[in-house]
């Protein structure tokens, strides 16, 4: 398997963001004030309404077992530079945030669990299972070394490791945590399968929208148009057979507003000094 480059600006962003606040959590005034605060917690997140912990737990990891940052972190280096080639820095970050709070979500199968619900998930693993199952969406035939030695297909990892979460999820103690694993593959999957067709609805909603935009624009301009072929043209032609002393005091009234809406247009005209009728004189 060819790696991607090492350094590319969305990778680089992930990496930075979740190592500084892997380096805050070392610290022992904040880091249980992390984790008591922006784990995702079901109980915390769905029914307290703490809804940021599905953002927010991606950025966590254990202080007591360094390969839990190190494994995912490797995986977004390996996986993330060629997907984000492939997406654009924006739209990685954003299918990054979309994979991991999708995989969140999950953890709300657990609300009516008697223990699970107050079991707090952290970690990236969502959001790189994610990832990964992107890579096999778009690179199933490519080779990938499992522990660095085994040779495995892109698919075939992502289904074994589907079936792992899946296994796993019925476990105590963990069972949150691969169940969030286990939604970060469906979710990665099934948002990857729709993204056209809903790319392509959203290029139709924007394009009849821009559409309804210009003709309503245009509309406007046509009334306008109207409205000083009917109303105004006829008082800048009084004014210039019988002078500014001839109009009423609805014709003034009237110019005024047209003044104000369209200056340049009675400029353009030269029949009367704008500034000096603005001013009254």
């Amino acid at each position: 398997m060819q790696l991607p480059f090492p350094f590319s600006r969305g990778v680089k962003t992930l990496l930075i963001a979740t190592g500084g606040m892997y380096a805050l959590q070392l610290l022992p005034a904040v880091g249980p004030f992390l984790m008591s605060s922006f784990a995702l917690t079901p109980f915390e997140a769905f029914c307290r309404g703490q809804v940021w912990r599905l953002a927010s737990y991606m950025f966590l990891h254990s202080t007591h077992d360094f390969s839990h940052l190190a494994l995912n972190m490797l995986a977004l280096w390996m996986f993330g530079g060629e997907l984000e080639d492939r997406w654009g820095t924006g739209k990685f970050i954003l299918h990054y945030f979309i994979f991991g709070m999708g995989a969140g979500l999950f953890g709300a199968l657990y609300l009516f669990h008697p223990v699970m619900r107050f079991v707090p998930v952290i970690g990236a693993s969502g959001a790189i299972f994610g990832l990964l199952t992107a890579f096999a969406v778009y690179y199933p035939q490519r080779e990938i070394l499992l522990f660095f030695v085994l040779p495995v297909k892109a698919w075939m990892l992502v289904a074994g490791y589907a079936a792992l979460s899946l296994m796993l999820s019925f476990t105590q103690g963990t069972a949150v945590a691969h169940l969030v694993h286990l939604g970060g593959i469906a979710v990665a999957f099934a948002y990857l399968k729709a993204a056209p067709g809903i790319e392509a609805w959203y290029r139709v909603v924007r394009e009849r929208s821009e559409e309804r935009g210009m003709r309503r624009r245009a509309e406007l301009a046509a009334g306008r148009k109207r409205y000083f072929a009917e109303c105004v043209d006829p008082i800048l032609e009084k004014i210039a057979r019988q002078g500014m002393e001839s109009l009423t005091k609805d014709e003034k009234r009237i110019l005024s507003a047209a003044g104000q809406a369209a200056r340049d247009r009675l400029k353009e005209k030269k029949i009367i000094p704008f500034e000096a009728f603005k001013k009254g004189r």
